[in-house]
This record gives C-alpha cells, sequence and structure tokens, in this order.
C-alpha cells in the first residue's frame, strides 16, 4: 500500500487518537519513524490487543514486531547527509540517530511494550520476507498469548515529498 502526503498530514491525528497524545519525541522523529508508530499501532487496535486504558499490549501478550524494507533507513540517511555539506559542525544530530533502519522499529517496540524480537529485514520482497521470519519466530516467544506484527516500511525519498510504503499484519499462534 503507497502513501503519500494524506498519510504524512494525517499521521499526527492518527498518533494522537492511538496514543491519546504525541510522544516527546516525535517532533524530532523521521517519517518513517512516525509510520511504524501509527502503522502498529493501528494493526495492534484493530487486532484487539491494545489495553483499553493506555496506548500500550494487553496483559499477558507477548509480541514482536518483524518488517521487511526495500530501502531501509535511505531517506533519513540522505536527509542526513545534506545537513553535512555546510560542515560537520552542521550535522544533525536529531536526524542522526534515525540513520538505522532498525530505530523506527524500536521507536513502535517502546511505545507498545512489544519485548519479542524486532528487526529490518533488507530485500526486494519486504512483506513476504517479515511474514515468513514472523512465523519462523512466532515459536520461540514465551507465553501462550503471543504474535508478531509483520509488514513492510520504506520511505521513498522525492524532491517533493517522500512516498510511503506501511503495510503490517499480526500473526499469531
Amino acid at each position: 500500500m503507497v502513501q503519500n502526503s494524506t498519510f504524512i498530514q494525517n499521521q499526527e491525528d492518527l498518533a494522537r487518537q492511538l496514543l491519546g497524545t504525541l510522544p516527546d519525541r516525535w517532533g524530532r522523529m523521521d517519517v518513517m519513524s512516525r509510520a511504524a508508530l501509527v502503522g502498529v499501532g493501528q494493526a495492534l487496535f484493530d487486532g484487539g490487543m491494545l489495553a483499553d486504558d493506555a496506548p500500550v499490549l494487553q496483559s499477558g501478550w507477548t509480541g514482536g514486531l518483524i518488517v521487511g524494507s526495500r530501502r531501509g533507513s535511505l531517506a533519513s540517511d540522505l536527509d542526513y547527509a545534506e545537513t553535512l555539506k555546510l560542515g560537520p559542525g552542521m550535522a544533525s544530530p536529531h536526524l542522526f540517530g534515525y540513520t538505522l533502519p532498525n530505530i523506527p522499529l524500536a521507536e513502535a517496540a517502546i511505545q507498545y511494550q512489544l519485548t519479542g524480537p524486532v528487526f529490518v529485514l533488507i530485500g526486494e520482497k519486504p512483506f513476504e520476507s517479515a511474514v515468513h521470519e514472523a512465523r519462523q519466530w512466532l515459536s520461540e516467544l514465551p507465553g501462550e498469548k503471543k504474535f508478531i506484527v509483520a509488514g513492510a516500511l520504506d520511505v521513498i525519498p522525492g524532491q517533493a515529498e517522500p512516498a510511503i510504503t506501511a503495510q503490517f499484519k499480526i500473526i499469531q499462534t
């Protein structure tokens, strides 16, 4: 599912609906992290796994997050490199923190208290690879109520606005 600027503009509204308030780090998060936070939260909400009183997992659930990506953190890497043009002293520390493809997933995992495996697979078939890997990891999680959010997430850099690909699915036993 490719999303455009409407998705980017609605991320803040969706985040507020899911979380009640925006996380303190929202303003410095890159586009990919915001998409991960909202997309994973929406999948958990749709799956009935979020607690009624807080935007975290319901008690008793154990979950992880495995996402495939074609480009990883390329968009943030390019944005960071742009800040270097004026010299190393002008490099953005806010962007540097998002130049690893696992960081957007870490933002979501922390928010929703996912304690299982959390990682990105880079490849040509991101969603299929993530679902396959999630099914393999699922049996390794402790407890009876376990799941992995599998998905695909990419931010394709563009001159006017980035295109976002975000698709998430809950894999359960």
